[in-house]
């Protein structure tokens, strides 16, 4: 019997990263490991979502600089690079949009209010955690829409 040797060349595929193996032909468990694989990179890309994290993590903080709007300006940049993300991807990535600006919102509450949730601000922090989520996901799905738009035959 014969082994195979598997050689994994330098890539950026997603599909490499994942360790998704789909040109490999084998028996009938690979084959539904990697189509499940596959299925969940369609439902969630977990390089995406990294992208959004970063993306927004950073108009968040680019936001609360600007002066004469406060705490809000981290919201409308959170919503103008979810716009953004949303308007440029060809794919409707909704979800992965607004988990990232979940997560961003939680880094941003985190590094920028540690005192507060030290010192039992709970209430604050989902309020923020559920605002970073809801204005994230409707930046991106506004983009889409508009990318949608643009783009349609009439």
């Amino acid at each position: 019997m014969t082994q195979r040797t598997r050689t994994r060349e330098t890539s950026d595929d997603l599909s490499d990263i994942l360790g998704d193996e789909s040109g490999e032909q084998g028996g009938g468990s690979e084959s539904f490991r990697s189509r499940t694989k596959q299925r969940a990179v369609n439902f969630f890309s977990p390089r995406y979502f990294l992208l959004a994290v970063v993306a927004l993590t950073v108009s968040t903080f680019v936001g609360g600089f600007v002066p004469f709007v406060g705490t809000l300006g981290g919201l409308v940049g959170m919503f103008v690079a979810a716009f953004a993300l949303g308007g440029l991807t060809s794919e409707s990535r909704t979800l992965e949009t607004a988990t990232g600006g979940l997560v961003a919102a939680g880094l941003t509450l985190l590094l920028g209010n540690l005192t507060l949730l030290a010192a039992g601000g709970t209430t604050v922090a989902a309020v923020g955690l559920g605002a970073g989520f809801l204005v994230a996901g409707l930046g991106a799905y506004f983009g889409s829409d508009l990318r949608d738009g643009l783009t349609r035959d009439l």
